[in-house]
């Protein structure tokens, strides 16, 4: 087999942990994950926001494999779980209930009652029904009002689905402190792989207009929850980060001192998108009624389902082309009996390629591994009656 050589579209640490991978010709498919990228990924989120690692909270559906949530308990981060599977996963690497927030703005009652009984605290409300669960199952937790805001910019948008609406938010807060919980703070999601810097800032804005109106009204909050959205997918995300982190230091500096909050965050994809390659091999290539088909030893379905809502995965052949090389235009698909199962069409590669060669489909370190039980929820049962 040809050497494996042209790893340019990765970043460093990840390039080192291919070769690894490579070098030791391990099996495919695979999803190969970097340590040292995440590590270097957290700390660049905490230097741009001065924040303390206990000021990051890990979104545990955005990758749920254990080692990867070992190291990052590791890193004495903190956890958000939206639901009881998710909770499992951080009682078997014995994450302090102390440093979870389960911030699911709709919970199952049982998940409550079971998460409560873990010993965990802080919950996320955006509704009169919310607020009235938690009162029931978690007596005296602490509370974050989840705040609808702009998702202009997003990949995906997540406001129609979730969110308080502004006018609500005393209401709703001062109904919580009826109900005998504690609320601690606001929270905000401008949807997923958000590229537009002005929609945080502004988002940040209507959290000190809430927080204003709480302050004339004597109820003092402790934190300002980011919430997630930071680009990582396929975009310049370090260069994006620091608009972003520049958009947001005048709101930032003024609630710091202001009104001596704390600021924390959920940067999933940020801290794993770039992470993770899946590595698999050719099974064939094939030509059928003048197109090119490539076929893998992994598909669509292990992970990359969101391809049929429209995102796009860099589809990489790892080998030094010459420069005499004629390409061919191929689809790409993965090894299942169906017409859905396509990483890209069209791809142009070297008509060299063959059965055998190694391909990398990237990013894959954040939302592929964990695509099976999403967000903790299982499959269902089947009842044959």
């Amino acid at each position: 087999m040809a050497e494996v050589n042209n790893l340019s579209a990765f970043p460093e640490y990840l390039k080192k942990s291919l070769l690894s991978f490579f070098s030791q010709n391990l099996t495919t498919p695979a999803i190969v994950t970097s340590k040292d990228q995440i590590a270097h990924n957290l700390n660049y989120f905490l230097h741009r926001f001065r924040m303390e690692p206990q000021q990051i909270y890990f979104p545990v559906k955005v990758n749920h494999d254990t080692e990867v949530l070992a190291f990052l308990k590791d890193q004495l981060i903190c956890f958000e779980i939206a639901s009881m599977g998710e909770l499992e996963l951080l009682k078997k690497i014995m994450v302090r209930p102390e440093k979870i927030f389960f911030s699911n703005p709709v919970k199952f009652p049982d998940h409550i009652k079971k998460a409560y009984e873990y010993g965990v605290r802080t919950y996320a409300v955006d509704s009169v029904s919310e607020i009235n669960k938690l009162a029931l199952h978690a007596p005296g937790s602490k509370v974050f009002l989840r705040l609808g805001v702009s998702n202009k910019g997003s990949g995906w948008k997540l406001d129609k689905k979730f969110g308080a609406e502004k006018k609500d938010s005393l209401k709703l807060i001062t109904l919580a402190i009826q109900s005998g919980l504690l609320p601690c703070g606001i929270s905000f999601h401008v949807g997923w792989n958000n590229q537009d810097p002005e929609t945080f800032a502004r988002a940040l804005a209507d959290v000190q207009d809430i927080l204003a109106i709480l302050q004339k009204e004597k109820i003092k909050l402790d934190v300002v929850n980011l919430g997630g959205g930071f680009p990582a997918h396929n975009v310049s995300q370090y260069e994006l980060l620091d608009k972003i982190a520049g958009a947001l230091k005048p709101g930032i500096e003024n609630i710091r001192k202001k009104y001596q909050v704390k600021i924390i965050a959920e940067p999933g994809s940020f801290i794993m998108a770039n992470t993770g390659v899946m590595a698999c091999s050719v099974v064939d290539v094939i030509q059928r009624k003048n197109q090119h088909w490539i076929f893998l030893d992994t598909g669509i379905f292990q992970g990359f389902q969101w391809i049929m809502g429209n995102l796009p995965y860099q589809v990489i052949y790892p080998y030094k082309t010459a420069k005499a090389a004629t390409f061919v235009k191929y689809n790409v698909t993965g090894p299942t009996c169906d017409s859905h199962d396509i990483f890209t069409k069209a791809a142009s590669f070297p008509d060299t390629i063959k059965a055998g060669d190694y391909m990398l489909i990237y990013p894959a370190g954040a939302y592929i591994g964990s695509a099976k039980e999403y967000n903790g929820f299982g499959y269902p049962e089947t009842l044959v009656l």
